[in-house]
């Protein structure tokens, strides 16, 4: 009787041992998930930040077209769309200045 105790008592213990090492794993995992989730807001937070309404006005003089024009060129996104592009450019090119990423382009 005191063999099926003592017996019991260390199943117990290995069943412990398996449940904390298995609490410890998914932990590291959440740690992870975790600190991928909060570089992705500081990312997210960082292109939020830059402005690029300044590109496509600066860039391109729509001063000379006529106002009915950039009404409708207004309404379609056409401003949204080239400053979407404009930065993709830079950042393509910002790229090129960093040593072997030019291997793929």
């Amino acid at each position: 009787m005191l063999l099926a105790k003592i017996a019991a008592f260390a199943q117990w213990v290995g069943l412990l041992f398996v449940a904390v090492f298995t609490a410890m794993a998914l932990m590291g995992k959440d740690l992870v998930v975790w600190t991928m989730d909060k570089l992705g807001d500081v990312a997210v937070s960082a292109v939020q930040s830059v402005d690029t309404t300044g590109i496509s006005t600066n860039v391109i003089g729509w001063g000379s077209l006529p106002s009915e024009v950039i009404n409708v060129m207004g309404l379609l996104g056409v401003g949204y769309a080239v400053s979407i592009i404009s930065t993709a450019i830079a950042v393509r090119l910002a790229l090129q200045l960093i040593p072997f990423v030019r291997l793929g382009s």
